[in-house]
């Protein structure tokens, strides 16, 4: 039997579709998606070697996103290519998400073949792996480990193997300051992450600005690693949100010029191997190149912001799943100078009959600017679904309430007549999911007491800020699905400084964690896990594991017999804080 994989994630010219890597936990593998905003996206191409000619039987690892909410419609569908024939079969059709529809049969002349996914619609089409046979496959995997050991036994990739001093896994702004922080005190560092792009929720995919106040004393020098990756300037909402505010450029350049700092882009991590209570090596997927990467080090930080790193390797962790702060996935629309058609999205959230923000009838959010309330913080799905298995669910229900307001706005209300969809983040900006235990685990009742702990470090100064869904926009869950939220807010004197004893797993020895993963409880995270705090966990963890390093102890250990030395360290860095933008900044300004 002759067989090919295909993965999406592999394909060399991504034409107008996009890669998503956001549920590879769920769904087995990086996904091309048509992310047209109702328009058709233009073709995704590759070549690809066949080991013979032949008549090949296509099976295509899809999904027909709205089913769980819509029979009967399928709005992402797409037809393949294959040296220059499309094919006649429609792709995404069946009911139900994540499966592999069979294609028919492919003749194959060449053992050189063109392959090109034509999407349809614009409105979300996916494609995971397109498998071509000699034989019809009856069964194929829809477990993630199963498809992930049908990928390695197809495709044979080439694994590297790399030793560091220290491995952080996560790119947002929390691994980034871990890892240049590590690297700038002398450890040769890894750092990994699973975009092409950094800066997580402060990126152009994103487009969240960041949150805190950095440089305190007694602590002064923490905050100088994120006042380098801090931007320029800073948009709001609406159509000022522009992706070049983010300098995912500069950012990238930072790390790369680093000379202790190796960067591994596009590279999703997919196991780790602990040896008794530490973590010896890492394994992740570099998709783009079809290569395996192992890492082994003495020290790991998770800054995957879903504790990815931690659960695999059996970190002990909380998740709330019912009640947590959701994911919001920005999006904006903009005036033109003629008039814009929109097509009707009948599987979408109905919302003809709902008062929601952006609608005439609802008061303005945002000084009588009425389109800044679409798409803005408060379009937020999840909370009340776990928020690792409904991932993909809550981001695909972001989209349903985007379309399905828009379709109101354009086609029922006849509003906005010359605006279309300017922009929507396909990458959701998580707020709340694993929260991996340290040795304390910091509660809110010990903020709002000012209970200081010795080993504080990391100021706090956001204001305890939780969301959940706002009843008062009843009608639109009919569904049983929120997707506007109302933040809930409390203050307490800042800054409360956050103990080092959080940001190291409590059952895996070699484990440090910063970002919104650390040891709080559900409420505490509320305040802790804006950006700017997140950084300069970040640092703190570098310049641990570099005392880890250099004493010979365990991040444990550290606390336990050098813990004057780790704070005499912090508290004798000099103050090289960059200046913020001077504009306006919005309370809601939350992630």
């Amino acid at each position: 039997m002759a067989h090919v994989l295909v993965p999406a994630g592999s394909f060399s010219c991504l034409g107008g579709w996009v890669l998503d890597t956001q549920f590879v936990s769920i769904m087995g593998g990086p996904y091309l998606l048509a992310h047209g905003l109702g328009k058709p996206v233009s073709d995704a191409l590759t070549t690809v070697e066949f080991p013979e000619p032949g008549t090949y039987h296509l099976s295509v690892y899809t999904s027909n996103w709205t089913s769980p909410w819509k029979k009967g419609y399928s709005p992402g569908v797409f037809q393949l290519s294959v040296n220059g024939e499309v094919l006649s079969p429609i792709f995404g059709t069946h009911e139900g998400t994540w499966d592999w529809e069979y294609g028919g049969t492919v003749d194959v002349t060449s053992t050189t073949v063109q392959l090109a996914l034509k999407d349809l619609t614009g409105f979300e089409g996916r494609c995971g792996f397109l498998y071509f046979s000699t034989e019809k496959q009856e069964v194929l995997p829809l477990d993630p480990r199963e498809i992930f050991s049908l990928y390695r036994e197809a495709k044979q990739p080439p694994l590297a193997s790399y030793s560091f001093d220290f491995v952080v896994v996560g790119g947002g702004i929390a691994g980034m300051c871990a890892a240049l922080c590590a690297a700038r005190q002398g450890l040769r560092t890894a750092l990994i992450q699973d975009r092409e792009v950094f800066g997580g929720n402060n990126s152009s995919e994103v487009r969240v600005w960041l949150g805190g106040l950095t440089n305190l004393k007694p602590f002064e020098g923490i905050g100088n690693i994120v006042g380098e990756f801090e931007q320029e300037r800073i948009g709001h909402y609406g159509a000022e949100n522009q992706a070049d505010l983010y300098e995912d450029a500069r950012k990238r350049s930072i790390l790369e010029q680093e000379e202790n700092l190796s960067v591994f882009s596009s590279a999703i991590l997919m196991e780790s191997r602990v040896d008794g209570s530490a973590i010896a090596s890492v394994l992740a997927w570099q998709y783009r190149s079809d290569a395996l990467l192992r890492f082994e080090a003495p020290l790991f930080c998770d800054c995957t912001g879903d504790g990815a790193l931690g659960s695999m390797s059996g970190a002990d962790f909380e998740v709330t799943t019912n009640g947590h702060m959701g994911m919001t996935n920005i999006w904006y629309v903009e005036k033109t100078d003629s008039k814009v058609d929109f097509p009707s999205c009948p599987w979408a959230v109905d919302l003809k009959e709902v008062e929601f923000p952006g609608r005439a009838e609802v008061k303005d959010v945002y000084d009588n600017q009425r389109e800044m309330s679409l798409g803005c913080w408060f379009w937020e799905s999840g909370c009340e679904l776990d928020p690792i298995v409904y991932a993909e669910y809550a981001r695909d229900l972001n989209f349903r309430a985007m379309y399905g307001a828009w379709d109101c706005l354009k086609n029922h209300d006849h509003d906005y007549p010359n605006h279309r969809l300017g922009f929507s983040a396909y990458i959701g900006g998580k707020r709340e999911s694993r929260r991996l235990l340290g040795d304390v685990i910091l509660t809110k009742a010990e903020v709002m007491a000012d209970r200081p702990y010795k080993d504080g470090c990391i100021p706090s100064t956001w204001n305890f800020d939780v969301h959940y869904p706002d009843r008062r926009f009843y009608a639109a869950f009919h569904e049983g699905d929120g997707f506007l939220t109302k933040d809930y807010r409390e203050r307490y004197r800042t800054p409360y400084f956050i103990p080092y004893r959080c940001l190291y797993s409590r059952n895996i020895s070699n484990l440090f964690m910063a970002g919104r993963d650390i040891s709080v409880t559900h409420d505490a995270l509320g305040a802790a896990r804006v950006m700017r705090t997140c950084g300069m966990m970040g640092e703190v963890v570098g310049y641990a594991a570099s005392m880890c390093k250099t004493l010979g102890v365990s991040p444990r250990q550290l606390y336990e017999k050098h813990l004057v030395k780790l704070l005499s360290k912090l508290q004798a860095l000099e103050n090289r804080e960059v200046p913020k933008p001077n504009v306006k900044v919005q309370m809601h300004n939350d992630q």
